[in-house]
């Protein structure tokens, strides 16, 4: 009875050669005007970081645009941002993708691939008007693999407006005031209790 052998080696998984651990954002943007400000804010992020990776992604869920119309409106909408972003930073590299499904899972998916540290998104995950997925961040939040910060539309800001005078009370007061008179005054106080400000040396809550 005739036998065979074989000598070749074994498989092996790959190795990640050594190198530093860079800090890795993913990025979610629907290449709307507000994918700008989303954008901004995870650059903000990066750089805090000494060796910061960019993932920025969009999701196709539609058969049309197509993926390479897709990528090419990636790279217009984020190019000038990275563009700024390379007169400061030094040591930081991006890439660019484009998926296909559900923003929400492929968000989380592509987090967990490349073992994000955090993940960028919009107040409306990936804010496109035509959807206005209120529902899209708690999607994204409960399926993240990593702490994920969710930025809020410039829009609803304004829904709430601040009064001009409470703003310049606060400022010169250096937060001691923080309202003016027209909301401390004829029982119109907002009910708003506070310590003095503290200091990272020493400092000790007391409520005044």
């Amino acid at each position: 009875m005739q036998t065979s052998t074989d000598m070749s080696p074994p498989l092996r998984e790959p190795t990640i050669l050594g190198r530093v651990r860079r800090y890795r954002i993913v990025v979610g943007v629907d290449l709307s005007e507000y994918s700008d400000i989303v954008l901004e804010h995870a650059l903000d992020q990066a750089a805090r970081h000494d060796a910061p990776e960019l993932h920025i992604l969009t999701v196709r869920e539609k058969r049309r645009p197509s993926s390479e119309e897709l990528k090419q409106e990636l790279w217009d909408r984020v190019y000038p941002a990275l563009e700024t972003f390379n007169t400061h930073g030094t040591d930081w590299r991006a890439r660019l993708h484009v998926r296909t499904g559900k923003p929400e899972e492929q968000i989380a998916q592509l987090a967990a691939e490349i073992r994000s540290d955090l993940i960028v998104i919009g107040q409306f995950g990936l804010h496109n008007p035509k959807t206005n997925d209120h529902n899209l961040p708690n999607r994204v939040l409960q399926a993240a693999v990593c702490p994920t910060l969710v930025v809020g539309m410039p829009e609803e800001a304004d829904l709430s407006p601040q009064c001009p005078m409470c703003v310049v009370v606060r400022e010169n007061s250096v937060g001691e005031r923080w309202f003016c008179s027209a909301h401390t005054d004829n029982g119109r106080k907002v009910e708003h209790d506070m310590t003095p400000m503290t200091t990272w040396s020493g400092g000790s809550l007391v409520w005044g």
